[in-house]
């Protein structure tokens, strides 16, 4: 029989009402509360700061209160009134302006009583300064400045001595010792983790940047176990997706091996079962695949947007917007799906359900609902996963004469936008620039200007020549709706609020979750390859049961996971995200 497939935390935590099951209870209640935000002092400070944020974050050791640190992107151009699409730094200033409007709905949640600009440059700080109380800012630009300019800063007790090589190592020791850390060459090296049986653990992926040291801020707060583990590439997961369909086909394949192994080392060694739940740090790797979610697991994307994420979090368990609303989409291309169960079960829960099924799951109606509509959740039932595009290659000459080819995939979405408009949607995925690879190093060399007129001649030139890609396109992804595709680019979600996202499609856990996530998403539930139909309509309808009548996303996760008898489907699901394990008000 042809099978149908849909694709062509520390807990998450879903607004619910409803008794919670005494044993579950007692089991979460065991686990650590939500920290509390330190409200006198947060940082803001670009990836050339790290070590001027970890010497500040060593001076904050007080029992279940995370110290904010927000990443702001290096930029050279200041902010402007008025921005061209024409003019030599707009990417940029768009860049700068939706980082410092993320970083300051954060801040307006925190009410701090200073906020540290850390060794920010003048055109970095221009993007916060028509933005925030100019009494509140301090300028930070040296390790000596902090001791001079900051009255946390004491010069009793004991310090912790660090490499340059060694600063989120250093922050680690020195946050659980309660130490002050110092940072010199010469100093010896440091260990890799911090064990001190508690409740749960985190493990960081290290590469040294301000990500990691909000994840030890974090781990901190909440008195977990720490590793630091090994980073990984963008070029290591870039082909992630299809390694894991490969592997779900008869588990036999090789070609996550690698990834696994080097995964699996730094917890080699853990007896997981000790712990209540673990939480990974990660530029992707499904960890709790892994451990096949063992203990009840999380994944947090590491991206610049870490550390606004991590606050925003806090701040809902503590203050959470509810609306008792629900938003579920699919345009109803299965001959079953959960979709009925699902709408009964929210209904029943006394939760105002938006149905938007069958005609009605346009691109534009997705748009519109999913980022304007308030709802608390989001239920996705459809076809997904990476899809297929155009190959290009662009050729153009910089501003200086000099020559250069460009090369991309184009993921490409039309919809009908009224009678007479249709609505593109278009997704550039680089792979070289004059034959380098993206993002490698020696593209760090070119002059700023040769970016510059690549955007332009990316934004202005209609008449390169596209030729069709009829296969998956790595680090594509789109969601299948009734006029065409929809590839997940939100700008917001839920009217600003920050909902839970259950995508039910084929390997929606990838590209589609930082997307989610990044737009304002507290929570994501995704897949890590493609699901069968019976399985992801069992799966989802156990899971908005469990939820309801638990009153806990830890608990209806771990159902639906347990659930799963298909050896093909088992540890398919994965969960992104950082919450309580209790629903609000229970």
């Amino acid at each position: 029989m042809l099978q149908i497939l849909r694709c062509g935390l520390h807990a998450l935590e879903l607004h619910v009402r409803g008794l919670i099951d005494p044993s579950v209870e007692s089991t979460l209640m065991a686990l650590n509360a939500a920290p509390r935000i330190e409200g006198r002092w947060v940082c803001i400070a670009t990836d050339q700061q790290v070590a001027l944020a970890a010497v500040v974050s060593s001076y904050f050791h007080d029992d279940g209160v995370y110290l904010a640190v927000f990443e702001f992107p290096s930029i050279d151009v200041a902010a402007a009134s008025l921005n061209e699409t024409g003019t030599d730094g707009y990417f940029a200033r768009q860049l700068g302006d939706g980082a410092a409007i993320r970083i300051t709905n954060a801040l307006a949640g925190i009410q701090p009583e200073a906020i540290l600009l850390l060794g920010l440059t003048g055109s970095e700080q221009s993007y916060f300064r028509a933005l925030l109380p100019a009494k509140k800012l301090i300028e930070i630009d040296s390790i000596a400045d902090i001791s001079r300019l900051l009255p946390f800063a004491r010069s009793d007790g004991g310090v912790v001595s660090c490499n340059p090589t060694q600063i989120i190592e250093g922050l680690l020791l020195a946050k659980f010792t309660r130490q002050c850390l110092v940072v010199h060459e010469g100093a010896p090296d440091l260990p890799t983790q911090h064990l001190h049986h508690g409740a749960g653990i985190v493990l960081i992926e290290n590469d040294g940047g301000l990500p990691e040291v909000a994840a030890v801020n974090y781990a901190f707060a909440i008195n977990a176990d720490v590793i630091l583990a090994p980073a990984f590439s963008r070029a290591e997961l870039y082909s992630l997706p299809r390694h894991l369909h490969a592997w779900s086909e008869d588990r036999s394949s090789q070609a996550l091996v690698a990834v696994r192994r080097k995964a699996m080392k730094p917890v080699s060694q853990i007896n997981l079962p000790e712990y209540g739940f673990a939480t990974f740090f990660t530029i992707g790797v499904p960890y709790g695949l892994f451990v096949k979610n063992a203990i009840p697991s999380s994944h947090v994307w590491k991206s610049w947007q870490c550390g606004v994420y991590v606050a925003i979090t806090i701040l809902e368990e503590h203050n959470p917007t509810a609306f008792d609303s629900a938003l579920l989409f699919s345009p109803q291309e299965f001959d079953v799906e959960e979709t009925g169960q699902i709408s009964a079960i929210l209904d029943a829960g006394n939760y105002t359900v938006k149905r938007l099924l069958g005609t009605q799951a346009t691109v534009k109606q997705l748009e519109n609902f999913g980022g304007y509509f308030p709802f608390d959740l989001m239920h996705i039932c459809s076809h997904g996963g990476e899809t297929d595009g155009y190959y290009v290659v662009q050729e153009f000459t910089d501003r200086e004469g000099g020559q250069h080819k460009l090369e991309y995939y184009e993921v490409v979405g039309a919809s009908p936008a009224s009678a007479d408009m249709v609505s593109v949607t278009s997704k550039l995925i680089f792979t070289a620039l004059d034959s380098l690879p993206w993002i490698s190093q020696p593209l760090r060399h070119f002059p700023r200007y040769v970016s510059e007129d690549m955007w332009k001649a990316v934004s202005a030139d209609r008449s390169v020549k596209r030729v069709a890609f009829n296969y998956p396109i790595a680090l594509s992804c789109h969601i299948k709706c009734h006029d065409s595709i929809h590839q997940g680019q939100f700008q917001s979600l839920a009217a600003l609020s920050h909902p839970l996202v259950f995508n039910n499609t084929c390997s929606s856990s990838h590209e589609l979750a930082a997307g989610f996530i990044a737009a304002g998403a507290r929570s994501y539930i995704g897949t890590l390859w493609n699901i069968g139909n019976e399985t992801a309509t069992s799966a989802a309808t156990i899971f908005y049961k469990e939820a309801l009548r638990q009153g806990s996303i830890i608990a209806a996760f771990a159902a639906m996971s347990n659930s799963l008898g298909n050896r093909r489907y088992q540890n398919v699901y994965i969960p992104v995200g950082i919450a309580l394990q209790l629903a609000p008000g229970s």
